[in-house]
């Protein structure tokens, strides 16, 4: 618009150049030719007087004449005289004032003068001395004569006088086309300069509007038209600058979407988009017209409440602000599925500026390792320390790289049938052998993948190493079922189910060689999600495990709705199986209820072969533990299952298994 706007200014321009320049020349062409007709009509104005002047003249000779004929006197014929003498006097100045026809024409009129004033003096000197022929002369030459010079000064003077008008009229015609032409010119010139104002005024207009837009873009995203970062923390500025004036807080939220990858995945960058803008309306909706809602980048959003009461109104606005997000997105494509996690942190309670936006932060990844919903930050929590920070780096870039070196390992377990004394599933455990601390346990760093949004990167990567390691087993002979933990975010994250299936088609290996284990707390983080989840990847024929139960507050109300198909019991009851204590009293209804819904069980963590015979009277189908091996690397486990059989055959009195 601005370059097409140049380019008909420039035009514009140029036109308006030629019409100056054109109506410059024809200004100087007419001004010359007006001059030049100018001089010509006076000229011919003057030739006209002078001719009129020389015809009066020669007429009051010829009256002077007749008075002195009546009258005879000298101051007759000195009048006689002085009129004689301004006719000659007249002509000749026409002589001296023309080069042209007047000066011949004045000259024929002057010879003619001149004979008839000799004519008329010798009439008077006739009459002074009272001599009759004066009669005669007057009659046959002198009054001829003059009749003769008077028509003859007429036609000249008529023929001037003629002339002389048609120079003024040439002259007021060349004065109108010069007033028309100039008009004209003027005109357009006028015209052009309104355009050429009119084009200018569009252009500082443009200029403008552009400027504006270009400010609006700087500071809102493209996409939703929210504010972006550097306008949100403007505004998160000035509304900590007016707390101390108001006596109230200001809470900030960091909210991140929930499987809105596999939104993008799977149906598509402009399904995600309207994603995005749908979650901004939602979330603007929610805040209302005090608070400031923000696209931060990708798919991380930001609510500023300049004015809140405390942290309980700041969590129930949180809360229906991240129910919002858990309604389907009805697009196009087809229904979409995501959710938020929610992170607030109070200013100035919890910092001010950057600090504020920090521990929000920290508290969002809290949210998301939790499986979403919302957290508030909590300093004994989500404070980050340099070395958990150089450990998030590491382990986001290790996954980005795609782990060439294979630092990430799994370790696996195996889990013995108490029945036959066979192991026929291994749960796999992931050690990382970072380059600069050695080999790392899963607790040192699935807590910071948790917290900071890399759980279902990290799932996804080690599920690939454990089912093409399974395949390999398969291909060995070696149908091991394997069992890889699942974190809370995978549950919720509308993709999870097709990469899992798409990576058992990837490895070739059968969906009943694999068991996903999951937490009650992964469930509860969003039942009817997860739920829906497992039911798809339970129909594709992969098993599902319940792991730690016993430990969750809500695992009985919402355990007849989980489609699994066996039940981990903790560690933590099964230590202690002594008969008639309290441990031993929780795994016996474990036990019971896992059978009453149809599941099998398996007891984890045991860590004596004391426990066995126990746990096999309870009827218990499966263990695992120290007692039976510890987690060892993939090329070692066939041996470990065989000592593991050994073992549970020993402490059971089963016979030996061939191998």
């Amino acid at each position: 618009m601005i370059r097409r706007i140049r380019s008909r200014s420039v035009v514009l321009t140029a036109a308006l150049t030629g019409v100056l320049l054109a109506l410059a020349g024809y200004v100087i062409q007419g001004t010359v030719h007006t001059t030049r007709a100018t001089e010509q009509q006076s000229h011919a104005l003057i030739v006209d007087s002078l001719f009129a002047e020389a015809r009066i003249a020669i007429a009051m000779q010829e009256v002077n004449l007749r008075h002195y004929q009546v009258e005879p006197s000298v101051a007759v014929e000195q009048r006689f005289a002085q009129v004689a003498l301004t006719a000659n006097d007249t002509l000749a100045r026409i002589v001296a004032v023309d080069a042209g026809q007047a000066r011949a024409d004045a000259l024929r009129l002057r010879a003619e003068q001149l004979a008839y004033q000799a004519l008329a003096e010798r009439l008077l000197a006739l009459i002074s001395d009272s001599d009759p022929a004066h009669v005669q002369l007057d009659r046959l030459e002198v009054t001829p004569a003059f009749y003769t010079l008077q028509d003859d000064v007429d036609e000249v003077a008529r023929a001037y006088h003629d002339a002389a008008q048609l120079q003024v009229a040439a002259l007021r015609r060349t004065q109108v086309r010069m007033l028309a032409g100039t008009s004209v010119g003027f005109g357009v010139g006028l015209t052009l300069v309104g355009m050429i104002l009119r084009l200018v005024l569009s252009y500082q207009r443009r200029l403008v509007e552009q400027a504006t837009e270009s400010r609006h873009l700087a500071l809102h995203d493209p996409l939703t038209g929210l504010p972006n970062r550097t306008l949100f923390g403007q505004r998160l500025r000035a509304a900590l600058d007016g707390v101390a004036a108001g006596g109230h807080q200001v809470a900030l939220m960091v909210i991140d979407l929930n499987g809105f990858k596999a939104v993008n995945d799977t149906m598509g960058h402009h399904a995600g988009d309207l994603v995005l803008l749908e979650s901004g309306r939602r979330l603007a909706a929610g805040v209302g017209p005090d608070g400031v809602v923000a696209r931060l980048g990708g798919d991380e959003f930001a609510v500023l409440l300049p004015r809140v009461s405390g942290v309980a109104a700041a969590t129930e606005l949180a809360e229906r602000l991240v129910g919002s997000l858990r309604r389907d997105f009805l697009l196009d494509e087809g229904p979409a599925a995501i959710s938020g996690s929610l992170g607030i942190a109070l200013g100035p309670l919890h910092g001010a500026g950057d600090e504020l936006f920090r521990h929000a932060d920290a508290a969002m990844y809290r949210a998301k390792g939790a499986g979403g919903g919302v957290a508030v930050y909590d300093a004994a929590r989500d404070a980050e320390t340099p070395d958990r920070m150089q450990l998030f780096a590491d382990l986001r870039a290790l996954l980005d790289s795609g782990d060439p070196d294979g630092e990430l390992q799994l370790y696996y377990q195996p889990q013995v049938r108490l029945g036959d004394g066979s192991v026929a599933s291994v749960e796999a455990l992931v050690r990382w052998a970072h380059p600069g601390r050695g080999l790392l346990m899963p607790a040192t760093f699935l807590p910071v993948a948790e917290s900071r949004g890399l759980e279902v990167r990290l799932t996804d990567h080690l599920l690939g190493l454990a089912v093409r390691q399974a395949a390999r087993w398969r291909a060995a002979g070696r149908a091991y079922r394997v069992a890889v933990n699942v974190s809370p975010g995978c549950l919720i994250d509308a993709g999870f189910v097709g990469r899992v299936l798409r990576t058992l088609a990837g490895a070739g290996l059968p969906p009943q060689l694999l068991c996903l284990e999951l937490t009650e707390t992964s469930i509860m983080a969003d039942p009817d999600r997860a739920v829906r989840a497992l039911h798809e990847i339970r129909q594709r024929g992969v098993t599902v495990s319940v792991d730690d139960f016993g430990t969750g507050f809500s695992s009985l109300a919402q355990l007849r709705r989980v489609p699994a198909d066996e039940l981990k019991i903790d560690r933590t009851f099964v230590r202690d199986l002594t008969p008639g204590t309290p441990d031993e009293v929780m795994v016996r209804s474990a036990v019971d209820l896992g059978h009453n819904l149809g599941l099998a069980l398996v007891a984890e963590g045991v860590e004596d072969v004391a426990a066995l015979p126990r746990l096999r009277a309870m009827a218990c189908e499966y263990a695992q533990g120290y007692a039976l091996s510890r987690p060892v690397p993939a090329d070692r486990l066939p041996q470990a299952c065989r000592d593991a059989e050994l073992v549970v055959a020993a402490a059971l009195g089963l016979p030996a298994l061939s191998p």
